[in-house]
């Protein structure tokens, strides 16, 4: 890596990435305290590499004015209906009760508390994501090579979703989930890119989140 603020990012990314893992298995606290503990840790992460690299912060996220286009809403409409496909063609394979009882018991959902969480996942968690990962991480690693960056910000994003999701899975449909994660950041970076926008990934983001809540939603009230 060739300069201070690279490595700064880089290690800034270990760093947060690692505590929110241990947030989430060990402390594993309620959902609208972590949501909080993650608000508090990726905004100090921001704002920390702004101290050192004296960017401002429409830099460091890489928020432009560029218009979102047609297509791309029809696109979001595409991924929200190609995870809800999914869901319903690999549900033989998946562990419903599993993934039931990880909402309720390690999320602290409840039927009364949990389209409010859906929401704020689909809105709020999806733009602290792509401001983290595509916004801030990408753009500060990329003065180390441009694949450099595409690589390190996805992985990231896949290890960072292992602590939410190591308990829903059977081991292969675990391991073929993060490969998908680590898919799903390359492709996020590369709308963000092309469309030379931040605003653009999230709207994808959460699109796919809408569909992941649209799954949640007909599970817990299945039962």
């Amino acid at each position: 890596m060739k300069n201070r603020n690279t490595w700064a990012a880089f290690l800034i990314g270990l760093a947060v990435i690692a505590f929110m893992i241990q947030t989430e298995q060990a402390w594993q606290p309620a959902y609208f305290i972590k949501s909080l503990v993650k608000l508090a840790v990726f905004a100090g992460a921001v704002f920390l590499y702004m101290f050192i690299s004296r960017e401002i912060l429409t830099d460091v996220l890489h928020i432009t004015r560029n218009p979102v286009s047609k297509k791309l809403i029809l696109f979001m409409i595409g991924v929200y209906l190609f995870v809800v496909a999914g869901f319903f063609l690999l549900k033989g394979q998946l562990d419903p009760d599993r993934i039931r009882e990880s909402l309720f018991a390690k999320e602290h959902l409840t039927r009364q508390n949990f389209l409010f969480v859906f929401a704020y996942i689909i809105v709020v968690n999806s733009f602290l994501e792509e401001a983290f990962f595509r916004g801030f991480l990408f753009h500060a690693l990329k003065p180390a090579g441009k694949g450099f960056a595409y690589t390190v910000s996805s992985a990231l994003f896949a290890v960072y979703h292992i602590g939410i999701v190591a308990n829903w899975f059977q081991p292969l449909i675990f391991v073929l989930c993060i490969a998908g994660l680590l898919g799903a950041g390359i492709f996020l970076q590369y709308i963000e890119q092309k469309n030379d926008n931040l605003l653009a990934s999230w709207i994808v983001h959460a699109s796919a989140n809408l569909a992941i809540n649209t799954i949640g939603t007909f599970l817990i009230l299945s039962k």
